[in-house]
């Protein structure tokens, strides 16, 4: 993936998420993915999670607890297959840096993720 491709991939994510498009965000994604999140632990009781339906519930049920969300995309870094999108993401009024570190698999879908979550921004 170029730097170019990675940017405008992490674009569309981000605009998926912002619009509360869970589908459209799982469209990118390989149904034997492997994601793992600290949010996902306190949601479904595992922070590592396998397969679309898995990671499909964890963002549903997340997002039913969303008042408001918005991401603003800060940064993408592209290395291969891997891509890393450094965004700031305010989520019920809470501002707080982030990052996706994401893999992808020949066909171009996300087959591995990792979700860190910073310290909250004033």
């Amino acid at each position: 993936m170029t730097q170019s491709e990675a940017l405008a991939w992490a674009e569309e994510w981000i605009n998926n998420w912002n619009r509360r498009d869970v589908e459209a965000v799982l469209a990118d994604f390989a149904d034997d993915v492997e994601f793992t999140s600290p949010r996902a632990a306190p949601i479904t009781g595992k922070a590592s999670l396998t397969g679309k339906p898995a990671l499909r519930d964890y963002w549903n049920r997340g997002m039913a607890a969303i008042r408001s969300i918005h991401f603003d995309l800060d940064y993408v870094i592209a290395d291969g297959d891997r891509l890393g999108i450094i965004y700031t993401s305010e989520i019920n009024g809470t501002r707080m840096r982030s990052v996706e570190f994401l893999r992808f698999n020949d066909a171009g879908l996300v087959c591995g993720g990792e979700a860190m979550h910073g310290a909250m921004l004033s």
